[in-house]
């Protein structure tokens, strides 16, 4: 009798273990595989609207498991997307519009991510140059010659009377290897962008930015990017990716401390070794902070339509694009971009997650 009750226990602890090992693998089979690759070499902190969906589950939540990968530049980011080697793709929209004209592919941009331009000039503090007019004759360094810095570079050349033949044009690298160049003085200058900016000064690098126009702020720099086919077949994905998106930007800019804690947890390797260091918070606080001001996070509400975009936006990309001498003829700008899944994106309770960042622990 007592027997038969043990191994009738036994029985049930071992069905039990089958039933709860099967639900798990049905769970994580369940979940959409996706890739998302982002145009850089060097997946830092610098990059909250990526890696904070995946670390604080949003996307686990709309039913997907996203692989975030780096994608090196914009240029490789369409590479990867047209090959199907990624299925959507965080990329500055300079290359992808220049594509767009001349080879008609069929890329889209479904979100946009940073919504005020983050391309600057930057050298070391006691240089002679103090305009895009001094360039002449100098060498400016690029951290890849992909990157949508060289078109930034062309089209402010233009402004001011030049071509890039008026340069010496060089590949400088990410991070420290650019960081010294510049210092160094190997390039006169560099095209840079603000997070980047933000690390180059926290590692200890003394360096001066360019005055910058409002209307080279006023541009879209990072956009979510995928084949007009993989929208179309997968019209879900893309909400979800879009919703998860809109989540953790509501979640950064409530509480920017802790996105720099999760990502210290999401990534260790990158965590300093003491993660109640001041120092080593207010360092990597400031590349945070400088992205939300790219998102313009810092300005608009909560509740904004995250993700939504304008043509006439657009329509200022391609003119600029126009003045860098990259594109000759341009398009419809309605070709560049859809909304139609920007109502989806803010299809959650925003207080919620505003509460959930406040009391995050």
């Amino acid at each position: 009798m007592y027997g038969n009750r043990s191994s009738r226990r036994r029985f049930l602890l071992g069905l039990g273990l089958v039933v709860i090992c099967v639900s798990s693998l049905w769970a994580e089979r369940s979940l959409r595989k996706v890739t998302y690759a982002v145009a850089t070499a060097d997946l830092n902190i610098g990059y909250p609207y990526a890696t904070l969906p995946r670390a604080l589950s949003y996307f686990e939540q709309e039913g997907l498991d996203v692989d975030v990968v780096p994608g090196q530049s914009s240029a490789t980011i369409v590479q990867l997307l047209l090959s199907g080697r990624a299925d959507v793709g965080l990329a500055q929209p300079d290359p992808v519009v220049i594509q767009r004209v001349h080879n008609k592919l069929p890329l889209v941009s479904f979100y946009a991510v940073c919504r005020r331009g983050t391309n600057r000039f930057i050298v070391n503090p006691d240089a002679p140059i103090q305009s895009v007019h001094d360039l002449k004759g100098k060498t400016v360094g690029v951290n890849d010659l992909g990157s949508g810095g060289v078109t930034f570079l062309r089209a402010r050349l233009k402004e001011a009377g030049m071509t890039v033949k008026d340069v010496q044009l060089i590949s400088v690298g990410y991070g420290t290897p650019s960081f010294e160049a510049l210092k160094n003085k190997t390039v006169d200058a560099e095209v840079s962008f603000t997070g980047g900016i933000a690390r180059q000064r926290m590692a200890g690098y003394a360096v001066r930015v360019l005055p910058t126009t409002e209307d080279e702020m006023d541009q879209y720099s990072f956009n979510l990017f995928a084949t007009q086919s993989f929208i179309t077949n997968n019209p879900d994905v893309i909400a979800k990716i879009g919703r998860a998106t809109a989540k953790a930007t509501v979640f950064l800019m409530t509480n920017p401390d802790a996105a720099v804690r999760v990502f210290w947890k999401q990534y260790p390797d990158r965590a300093p070794k003491d993660p109640n260091d001041p120092k080593a918070l207010q360092n990597d606080l400031a590349i945070i902070e400088s992205q939300i001001r790219d998102m313009a996070a810092d300005q608009l509400p909560v509740d904004f339509e995250w993700g939504s975009q304008q043509g006439g936006i657009f329509g200022k990309i391609e003119s600029y694009l126009a003045d860098a001498g990259q594109i000759s003829s341009p398009i419809a700008t309605t070709d560049f971009f859809t909304n139609a899944f920007a109502e989806q994106y803010n299809q959650f309770d925003h207080q919620l997650i505003v509460r959930q960042a406040r009391n995050w622990k």
